[in-house]
């Protein structure tokens, strides 16, 4: 199994780079430029070309980083139309085409810096490639809005895979060094939790932003419809108020009273660019304003040179009622509509008709004039036909707007489409800005937990080092200890030995008097001989037990010297009082039930020697005499206590 992962974790960078290749010759941009790069740092990294493998990484992310600040800046700071103007350098397309949408761009970003870190754990690399995995998810999530989006945060499938590829590849080579570690799960779930609330917070507030953006970018095309509806029932209402003040005489007008009356009218709705008065005979008599135009088709039979309005003017004629022609191709230029009114006198006769032509591309450019041309396009039309246009409409936004007009019995048709600069540059740049402002936070949680996790592990695993320290130094404190103990004291009775009576002598130097008692078990040899050894071990023992709490209830030593041999050190005992100490263990012993196989009595000699005087004290001469006075004790029967002195021991 772990094989088929490590030849699947080499295999992948290469499908991933002969994929981004494919891409870049098929669909060239930054997206899959910067894919390649990031394709070809993975496979580098395999390879471990280190030099390789930092270039590419911040190369593929020096090329998506300005897309990235479009992103994030504040129009104030750098205006969307900067960003056009230096993208026209290169072509004179849309700036949205040379950056790559914002998820991808964070995406590939990224997969790089996990790649530049080396997918190490404690600088944050699972987490970098959950984020990857989290925003190509994003990518795949199918939008429910209502309306197109203004930014395409998404790639192609074909993108997405590539890219997938790289995440597995990267996941394979890391996972098993990842795997187990449990101050790593505990950083790094409270990060994705993290990281996941901001990717959906960001989803809600992109998608109010662009909705609200929507919602006043249609607001504005329903407020111009609106205002060239009214100001087509203005004009009309304005013509038919016209027509009527005729009423108020019984000749047909004047040339002057026409031009007078027609005069403030015009002024009033500039794109009428012809007011006419059209006589029973269908001969225009006459016309305001006065242009070349409108002069040359004075005493003209309109049903000679406009057949086609007959049908509209003929009505209106008659007295009968108002008309107005289809839009047709108008003699002042450009396409427009005549109006048709009837003129009646007081009482009620036909005089003739009154002529309003209307211009409307005059029309548009006097009704829109406030809209700023920068904004977007307005377009006013009649199916496919297009009647009047106003505004720019280079790099066109994808949210486009039609609303019906009714001109008369004529429906027409207003669209607005406003250009995708003025979009974005309305567009708030928060939503962005939370986006990168959670994943910064993710990230640095991540690296805090981790690090305190880890400190914690260590801590724990340094705390265990200690204990087993301490108990390694307990354990060998007791055994030296133990060693001290034995190195002192004799192993089969327990209490202390040659050298610690040896030590307990020097030490008490300087003690006078001083007394000295040297204990030999009589016939301990038969013990052995005929009860066994242990028995014998069992009677040193107690014989060990009796002399060392008599010797202990009067401040001295009482130490085995020797197989049979037992010695007593009496610091500040004269002569006498080692007699009667001595005496006193004798009896102790003789009431014991300690015998020999024949049943006498285990009984001990003993020879005592007291150092009187002051001076460095003569161990050797001391341990001399005592041996002396043991051997009397011996020589002259056994059972018996003898006292040597040092003054003999000197003098012999």
């Amino acid at each position: 199994m772990l094989l088929l992962i490590a030849r699947a974790a080499h295999w992948l960078p290469i499908m991933a780079t002969c994929g981004a290749v494919a891409l870049v010759v098929t669909q060239p941009g930054v997206t899959t430029f910067a894919l390649l790069l990031v394709a070809l740092a993975q496979l580098s990294s395999y390879k471990r070309y280190r030099p390789f493998t930092f270039l590419l990484c911040v190369s593929a992310m020096g090329l998506l980083l300005p897309g990235l600040v479009s992103y994030l800046a504040p129009e104030k700071w750098l205006a969307t139309a900067q960003w056009q103007a230096l993208a026209s350098w290169v072509h004179p397309a849309p700036f949205e085409r040379f950056r790559a949408p914002l998820l991808m761009t964070l995406a590939l970003q990224l997969s790089a810096l996990a790649i530049l870190l080396r997918q190490r754990a404690r600088l944050g690399a699972p987490l970098l490639l959950f984020a990857v995995l989290l925003l190509i998810g994003l990518q795949l999530i199918e939008s429910n809005r209502a309306f197109t989006p203004l930014l395409h945060y998404a790639v192609p499938w074909h993108s997405l895979l590539v890219l997938s590829l790289l995440l597995l590849s990267q996941y394979l080579s890391s996972a098993r060094h990842w795997r187990g570690k449990r101050y790593l799960a505990n950083a790094f779930w409270p990060a994705c939790a993290l990281l996941i609330a901001g990717l959906l917070l960001w989803k809600q507030l992109h998608f109010e932003a662009e909705k609200k953006l929507h919602l006043r970018v249609e607001e504005r095309a329903q407020r111009a419809t609106q205002q060239l509806s009214q100001e087509i029932d203005s004009h009309l209402s304005a013509m038919r108020r016209f027509a009527r003040i005729w009423q108020l005489q019984t000749s047909p007008p004047t040339y002057q009273q026409w031009t007078d009356q027609a005069a403030g009218y015009r002024q009033d709705f500039s794109y009428l660019i012809n007011i006419a008065f059209v006589a029973p005979d269908s001969g225009i008599r006459h016309v305001y304003p006065f242009t070349i135009l409108n002069l040359s088709t004075l005493g003209r039979r309109l049903f000679n040179v406009q057949p086609a309005g007959r049908e509209a003017l003929e009505p209106a004629l008659l007295g009968e009622h108002e008309g107005s022609t289809d839009i047709i191709q108008l003699l002042q230029g450009g396409p427009g509509v005549i109006h048709y009114l009837p003129v009646l006198n007081a009482d009620g006769a036909p005089l003739g008709a009154a002529a309003i032509v209307v211009s409307f591309p005059l029309f548009a450019e006097a009704l829109f004039t406030q809209l700023p041309a920068s904004e977007g396009v307005i377009r006013w039309h009649n199916g496919t036909r297009l009647l009047a246009k106003h505004g720019d409409s280079t790099h066109p936004g994808p949210w486009h707007f039609d609303y019906p007009i009714n001109l008369l019995d004529k429906a027409l048709t207003l669209s607005y489409q406003p250009r995708w600069e003025h979009l974005v540059s309305r567009l708030p740049r928060l939503p962005t800005i939370s986006l990168v402002t959670g994943l910064l936070l993710a990230y640095l949680l991540y690296l805090v937990l981790y690090t305190f996790q880890r400190l914690g592990q260590q801590h724990r695993v340094m705390q265990k080092s200690n204990a087993t320290l301490q108990q390694e130094i307990q354990k060998r404190s007791k055994l030296q200890q133990e060693v001290e103990w034995l190195a002192r004291h004799d192993e089969l009775t327990g209490i202390a030995n040659r050298r610690f009576f040896l030590e307990q002598v020097e030490a008490s130097q300087s003690v006078r008097p001083l007394s000295l008692i040297l204990f030999d078990i009589d016939y301990f040899k038969r013990v052995n001989d005929q009860q066994g050894h242990l028995v014998g071990d069992e009677f040193l023992c107690f014989f060990a037990q009796l002399g060392q709490s008599l010797l202990e209830h009067n401040d001295g030593v009482f130490a085995r010297y020797g197989g049979e041999e037992f010695v007593a050190l009496l610091p500040g005992h004269h002569g006498p009082s080692a007699v009667n100490i001595a005496m006193e263990l004798r009896r102790r012993l003789a009431s014991s039930d300690l015998a020999h196989a024949d049943g006498q009595p285990l009984t001990f000699s003993a020879g005592i020697v007291t150092c009187p005087r002051s001076g460095k004290l003569p161990t050797a001469r001391m341990m001399q005499a005592a041996d002396e006075a043991l051997y009397h004790a011996k020589h002259n029967g056994r059972n018996r206590i003898e006292y040597g002195e040092m003054d003999t021991v000197e003098g012999g």
